[in-house]
């Protein structure tokens, strides 16, 4: 892919001991944080040695320095117990493998927060559909572009700073979210379907920013 190194950070942690230094500085794929110097989300490519120590790090919560292609720095944190993925990556030409290394915050995955959705996607069915699930809402998905209407208007939904992935913050509990629901309905804002039975949604796929 032409000049696709241009979207690449980088990634630097630094840990001294009395006896150890560990200096390493690996390739960021895509980063998604919030200001405080929280990471949520950390793609990194790396050789193995390097890939292991990171994972070590992460599990520790260690402190680490993100880079963004245009070169903006920020000291940040995955926080207690982030979820590692590892995997590697043959190159042709290659002696040995590439390692990619994906780590999420507990925060960014968490399956029973009420008040606060962080997600990876700000597209508008991806948003609307991960309210849906993680809420458990009565919805269909003709029902997003009022609800989500109503969230900007509130600033509800905000921006996470990175690249690779739109993040973005939903802060609303069910609570709120149910009483949008009904206003929208007894406002005819809101329609029911025509006939009863499954709800369909279209199938949702999450993409990079280019």
């Amino acid at each position: 892919m032409k000049n696709a190194h241009l979207r690449f950070g980088r990634l630097a942690y630094v840990r001294r001991t009395e006896k150890t230094a560990t200096n390493i500085r690996v390739l960021l794929d895509a980063f998604v944080g919030e200001e405080g110097g929280k990471a949520h989300l950390i793609s990194v490519v790396g050789g193995d040695t390097e890939i292991g120590a990171l994972a070590a790090a992460f599990a520790n919560g260690d402190p680490f320095t993100v880079i963004d292609p245009a070169g903006k720095e920020a000291i940040v944190s995955l926080g207690e117990r982030p979820l590692c993925f590892r995997g590697s990556i043959t190159i042709t030409g290659r002696k040995r493998p590439l390692w990619h290394l994906v780590s999420c915050s507990q925060e960014l995955v968490d399956a029973q927060s009420d008040g606060k959705l962080l997600l990876v996607s700000d597209e508008e069915m991806f948003i609307w559909s991960s309210l849906v699930r993680h809420y458990g809402l009565p919805a269909t998905p003709g029902w997003g572009p009022w609800l989500l209407s109503q969230l900007r208007l509130d600033k509800r939904i905000q921006p996470l700073p990175g690249f690779g992935y739109e993040g973005v913050a939903i802060k609303a509990t069910r609570k709120h979210l149910l009483m949008l629901l009904r206003r929208g309905l007894r406002s005819k804002q809101l329609i029911f379907p025509p006939e009863n039975g499954p709800v369909e949604w279209p199938e949702i796929q999450l993409t990079k920013v280019a």
